[in-house]
């Protein structure tokens, strides 16, 4: 066997002994010793070289969790000095990049069935402990335009590191335009939210919020819009809680090929203002493989709203529009509800489901890893407005070709057939195109 052929010896780094001496931080500007603290812990638990590396490399992940610095390195030598562990100590220098004092970037954005521009300027680590305030402006052809002045202060430094708490503090102006419906709507308030995760048994995300907002209802057509629209014209002051919990053990976002999702998202609308309600949206998702590469998911989204003893009237911005491409597909924004003179004016409840089968394209093994961002999508989908049952229910069958865009939304292009529909309903019966990051 030639010298080249020969195999490598191997060593065991669990039978180097080994023992941290000193841990040192450095390239800390801004940043309060304090909060670079914790990531020492596990280096100094180390008992052998393998140990030492494994810690080494987790106090490197901790310190780029705390949003401070833009890269870290790890440097591993001998300890020296007259209190330096004989033979098989050891000094551990993490050294950081802080951020500088002002960011600032531009880009584009998914929502739900839009695209927009964003620009946003961030002062990171303003008081030395993660805290930070940006300025962010979205602008959308479509829906949504937003301003947000948001500060937030996370609180992995601390012992709850496992729970990753946070807060923060939105002042945001907001507006959302319904052109199916003839209005658009302008909110000015401020959000404070409280972040934190929880491992019981389960590994949930939990978000609560307060709200106060001003929320003016605008018509976009004086002469198209029905009167039951018109009504709600005019400043109105909201004042609510949310609480939204989220559990999600799938192995991917857009195309995942096992695991669960579950959200749900609470609000309780009335603790002052001219504005009252109760409102519960629960989204669900399955994925199960069938055969490799083939996967059946699972998704169905349902919707209550009810009134108060303070309600004198829903706020129609926030009534549920059951259709379109991210919903029941086979139908247009909206058109799979109420209407009135022909305008769609949202429904108190709604609920639709959808049973997808996800297929890799033809010839993949050919275009190996760009063939991965394309799924064949087959898909039934069926819902109902205002009502429980599945009398008189939508439904629509179709396939199509949907694109993943990095790990955050897809895009897909879907033949769509309805089958079942109601006289009013607005339906899209042909391709149709949808962009989102939650889908049914």
């Amino acid at each position: 066997m030639s010298q080249s052929q020969a195999k490598e010896p191997k060593y065991d780094l669990t039978k180097i002994s080994a023992r941290v001496d000193r841990v040192k931080v450095s390239g800390l500007l801004r940043t309060h010793n304090d909060y670079v603290m914790r990531a020492a812990d596990g280096l100094f638990k180390a008992a052998n070289f393998q140990e030492l590396m494994m810690e080494a490399m987790s106090a490197r992940s901790y310190l780029h969790e705390l949003g401070i610095f833009k890269d870290v390195s790890v440097h591993i030598d001998i300890s020296r000095g007259a209190d330096a562990t004989p033979g098989q100590g050891y000094e551990v220098t993490l050294s950081g990049k802080e951020y500088s004092r002002v960011m600032g970037s531009a880009g584009t954005e998914i929502g739900q069935n839009e695209g927009s521009l964003r620009t946003e300027l961030t002062i990171p680590n303003l008081f030395g402990r993660g805290e930070s305030i940006s300025l962010q402006g979205t602008y959308s052809s479509t829906r949504a335009n937003d301003l947000q002045l948001k500060f937030w202060k996370p609180f992995f430094h601390t012992r709850f590191r496992e729970n990753r708490p946070e807060i923060s503090l939105s002042i945001f102006r907001q507006t959302d335009r319904f052109d199916i419906s003839s209005f658009q709507t302008t909110n000015l308030g401020y959000v404070a939210d409280f972040s934190v995760h929880t491992m019981l048994g389960l590994d949930l995300t939990h978000s609560l919020q307060y709200e106060n907002s001003i929320r003016e209802l605008n018509l976009l057509n004086n002469k198209s819009a029905p009167f039951g629209i018109r009504e709600h014209c005019g400043p109105k002051l909201a004042s609510l809680l949310r609480y939204s919990v989220v559990y999600d053990n799938r192995d991917g976002t857009v195309f995942p090929t096992r695991g669960i999702l579950l959200k749900s998202t609470n609000e309780y609308c009335g603790l002052g203002g001219n504005v009252a309600y109760v409102s519960s949206t629960v989204h669900g998702e399955v994925n199960v493989p069938l055969i490799p590469g083939i996967v059946a998911q699972f998704c169905g989204r349902v919707g209550i709203m009810k009134e108060t003893k303070n309600t004198t009237q829903l706020p129609i911005s926030n009534l549920f529009y059951c259709g379109g491409p991210l919903t029941l597909r086979g139908f247009k924004f909206g058109g799979a509800g109420p209407v009135m003179e022909g305008t769609p004016i949202g429904a108190q409840t709604f609920w639709c489901t959808g049973a997808h089968i996800w297929a890799p394209l033809p010839f993949a093994g050919v275009f190996k890893s760009f063939a991965n961002n394309f799924r064949l999508h087959f898909f039934y989908n069926f819902g109902n407005s205002n009502n429980f049952s599945t009398e008189n229910m939508r439904s629509a069958f179709g396939m199509g070709l949907a694109l993943k865009l990095a790990e955050r939304a897809r895009i897909e292009l879907n033949y769509c057939i309805p089958v079942k529909r109601q006289n009013t309903d607005k339906i899209s019966n042909g391709f149709q195109f949808g962009i989102g990051y939650e889908f049914v």
